[in-house]
């Protein structure tokens, strides 16, 4: 069996487990660039892997500078050859290789940082404060920094948020195929909540009347740019680096930068981190075993105790 059909097998078995299709596209993405490489030292065929031509795949990967032109981090450079990995122990098991030659590969260990960048509570509000609620793109721009702000939630969670996914009933909206395709609900915030409202009676309308010429594409997505059409992850992350420089912050920020940032003045507010691993949709933040399901009653009531934001009521 050629490397064609075994990739192709081995990404219907990750079918079978349910993989998301951007999971297994990048996964058979990064195994044919495995298989690039070993072209490069004379290799052709899985049979011919060796634990010392994964070894050699590691210190490739080491080596290579991303679109960013720095050297790829330890963990995506695990991620990488984690992939590689997988998909030899699947050849092996399913009888095309007669061993598996990841079976002793050992991933470096992932340095422990501290998330960089986190804003304080002042630079937050004054952030917060720097669109121009009076204009359209500025009360949606001020709508997005709170929704992100109050509720950690990812870049691509805010983006693919719909109509459907907000409860202003119960203040709270509903996160749909995060990362590990895994549904959640998380406390919207009384502040978020109030701007929310607002933009969807009114200001999000009005961006959609400003759509562009052509045929009339509906959208459910919450957020949408000033053309009437749903945000772009490069469209949104340049926008808040902008409002950033705007007010006079010093430190690079993201949209990731609001998710660190709402968990970190939580946990200083004396949040259960139990709580806000649930609110973040992470499995765990140090093991998996500390993993906690919570009530959303519960999760909703440690998020209006903790969150600075909801002290402020203005």
């Amino acid at each position: 069996m050629d490397t064609d059909q075994l990739i192709e097998s081995y990404t219907t078995h990750l079918r079978a487990l349910n993989r998301t299709p951007k999971t297994v596209a990048s996964y058979a993405l990064w195994i044919r660039r495995f298989f690039d490489f070993i072209e490069t030292i004379g290799l052709h065929d899985a049979a011919d892997v060796t634990a010392a031509t994964l070894h050699a795949y590691q210190r490739h990967e080491a080596q290579q500078i991303n679109a960013k032109g720095r050297v790829n981090s330890i963990k995506v450079q695990n991620q990488h050859v984690g992939i590689v990995c997988g998909f030899f122990k699947f050849l092996h098991i399913e009888g095309y290789t007669a061993h598996n030659p990841a079976q002793h590969i050992e991933l470096a260990k992932v340095p422990e940082r501290l998330p960089r960048d986190i804003l304080t509570v002042r630079e937050a509000k004054r952030l917060l404060k720097q669109p121009d609620t009076s204009t359209l793109l500025g009360y949606r721009d001020r709508t997005i920094l709170e929704v992100l702000y109050s509720t950690g939630i990812r870049r691509q969670e805010l983006l693919d948020l719909t109509l459907d996914d907000i409860d202003l009933e119960t203040g709270m909206l509903t996160v749909r195929q995060g990362k590990g395709a895994k549904d959640r609900v998380v406390p919207l915030g009384t502040i978020a909540a109030r701007h929310v409202e607002t933009y969807l009676n009114g200001i999000r309308d009005e961006l959609l009347g400003k759509r562009v010429a052509g045929p009339r594409v509906e959208t459910k997505a919450v957020f949408i740019s000033a053309r009437g059409l749903p945000f772009s992850k490069n469209a949104l992350a340049e926008r808040i680096e902008k409002i950033a420089q705007a007010a006079g912050i010093q430190k690079p920020v993201t949209p990731h930068t609001f998710r660190h940032t709402c968990a970190t003045h939580m946990i200083r507010n004396r949040a259960n981190v139990r709580h806000v691993q649930e609110m973040l949709g992470h499995k765990n933040l140090n093991t998996t075993e500390q993993y906690l399901h919570l009530t959303i009653t519960d999760l909703k009531e440690a998020h209006h105790r903790f969150h600075p934001r909801e002290k402020d009521r203005r």
